[in-house]
């Protein structure tokens, strides 16, 4: 059955540490939109950060955002938000990462927001991110929208701690080496393709999911097939259906080739 639905991550995915898509991707991705498939990015990073990777690559909308928080859809000026933190959600992980002298930010449907002083903000820039709002203390706990917060915490102990005190009340995840997330609960890049596979009425056996990161097993877990970047965390890896080079390997372009491209027929 050919997969009418590919999902695709981008930092350490589609995209090198240099922010560069890896080689052969964007042919090989126009290869399977002439086939009729619709490839989507799926990303943690917001939908601004993101666009100018959809418009080289010719990508039609929707695309999943913030790591499922919002489709977006520009060409229609929609963007749906999904779910936002609550009150209580987002004073939990404030309290949480202030009572431990993590520095974070606020991530609203409207833009970044951030106390005057925060470090490390310049992480951000390399990822064209729009420059954070800054507002007082008290004010961060009343971002419109709350869709995340995250914090500048590199991978270790820390983690599972924080998972652990907030529990079920508020869903956590690493997007990155350096990120660490606080989101609503069930919002994640598999619930955002589930959505775009009863949109679009697509089985799961028409889906491909490529990644390389933990905010990507929720996409694994609903896709018929999910394909993982040889570099990925050992994690990762061992949750993938099937394993593709790095990304400066042209992982992407590969994936896409062995099970989108060539499928019975010689390539």
């Amino acid at each position: 059955m050919p997969y009418r639905l590919i999902a695709i991550d981008l930092d350490g995915t589609l995209i090198d540490a240099a922010h560069r898509p890896g080689p052969g991707s964007a042919a090989a991705i126009a290869a399977c939109e002439a086939r009729g498939a619709r490839v989507v990015l799926a990303t943690g990073r917001s939908f601004v950060s993101a666009a100018p990777y959809a418009r080289i690559l010719g990508l039609r909308p929707p695309h999943i955002t913030l790591n499922g928080s919002i489709l977006a859809e520009p060409e229609t000026g929609r963007f749906t938000v999904r779910a936002t933190l609550t009150t209580e959600q987002l004073a939990l992980a404030l309290d949480l990462l202030d009572a431990r002298g993590i520095a974070h930010i606020v991530y609203g449907a409207a833009g970044i927001y951030a106390v005057p002083g925060t470090p490390h903000l310049d992480l951000l820039a390399p990822y064209g991110e729009a420059p954070a709002v800054f507002c007082a203390p008290a004010e961060l706990r009343d971002v419109p929208e709350p869709l995340k917060v995250l914090a500048f915490l590199h991978a270790g102990a820390l983690d599972q701690e924080l998972a652990a005190v907030v529990g079920e009340r508020v869903a956590t995840l690493r997007s990155g080496a350096a990120f660490f997330e606080f989101v609503p609960p069930g919002v994640s890049k598999g619930e955002a393709l589930s959505e775009l596979m009863a949109r679009y009425g697509v089985t799961r056996d028409e889906v491909l999911a490529i990644g390389d990161g933990e905010n990507d097993l929720s996409m694994f877990a609903v896709a018929g097939m999910s394909v993982a970047m040889a570099d990925a965390p050992a994690a990762v890896r061992a949750r993938a259906c099937a394993l593709t080079g790095a990304c400066g390997e042209g992982g992407v372009a590969e994936a896409l080739r062995r099970f989108v491209l060539c499928q019975g027929v010689a390539c």
